[in-house]
């Protein structure tokens, strides 16, 4: 199931402030979760470059893939919310695009979960599994603008992240090397991981590991129908 925004909150939800990272937001359904779970003390960046997701988090009348009004998300001044790929350092990159064929329109402006500035692979159609998820297409690519974490915290002074939230679809190197002067001063990391090639290069554990420097493995979720999981990553000391 992976970790709960309870248990993130019962980590560091009584410090006197609180930066969370949420690196691939999506519609932001979890960021609705922190706002309402932390209180004045939480500043929250997230980060999405999927253009359906941008309208979610940004524009008036935006919702998520339920329905749910993301008003708050506007107006709370504890968020900000940039449009870009989380990647390597600040640029241009493609972007393909997921699609759930089942939403409504043909998901052409709903429930985008699965992009990635990596081509999808064996999440299209694996040898071992075949093809899982039929019903999500990967049929459009786009220029999408990238910004690194370091860049990000450099131009924006932040100087300590209490918890990044990562859900990158495969990319997960490509954020920790946008993030070398940073590693070390983010106390909380949970991202994905893949076994399998679910995208081109995509990042596996030890890859995960071998990047954070510092951090002890706190829990391993696998997943039951992917090579992988989530893991949550604390640094040392």
């Amino acid at each position: 199931m992976g970790i709960s925004v309870d248990r993130i909150h019962e980590l560091i939800g009584n410090r006197d402030q609180v930066v969370i990272f949420e690196v691939g937001c999506a519609d932001g359904t979890d960021t609705r979760q922190f706002l309402s779970k932390f209180g004045t003390n939480l500043k929250i960046y997230t980060f999405d470059p999927d253009p359906t997701n941008i309208k979610a988090m940004s524009e008036v009348g935006g919702v998520d893939v339920k329905g749910n009004s993301n008003s708050k998300l506007r107006s709370d001044g504890r968020h900000t919310f940039t449009s870009v790929a989380i990647a390597a350092q600040d640029g241009k990159t493609t972007f393909t695009r997921s699609r759930n064929v089942n939403g409504p329109g043909g998901g052409t402006d709903w429930g985008r979960y699965s992009g990635s500035i990596y081509e999808p692979k064996t999440i299209i159609n694996s040898p071992k599994y075949g093809n899982r998820w039929p019903m999500i297409q990967y049929d459009e690519k786009i220029e999408v603008t990238t910004r690194s974490i370091d860049s990000f915290c450099d131009e924006n002074g932040i100087k300590h992240i209490d918890f990044m939230w990562m859900d990158v679809q495969g990319a997960e190197k490509e954020v920790f090397r946008g993030a070398k002067n940073m590693i070390g001063k983010i106390d909380y990391i949970y991202t994905e991981y893949h076994e399998e090639e679910m995208y081109e290069g995509a990042t596996n554990l030890q890859t995960v590991t071998d990047l954070l420097v510092g951090y002890d493995m706190e829990q391993n979720w696998p997943y039951n129908d992917v090579e992988g999981g989530d893991a949550l990553f604390k640094l040392r000391g």
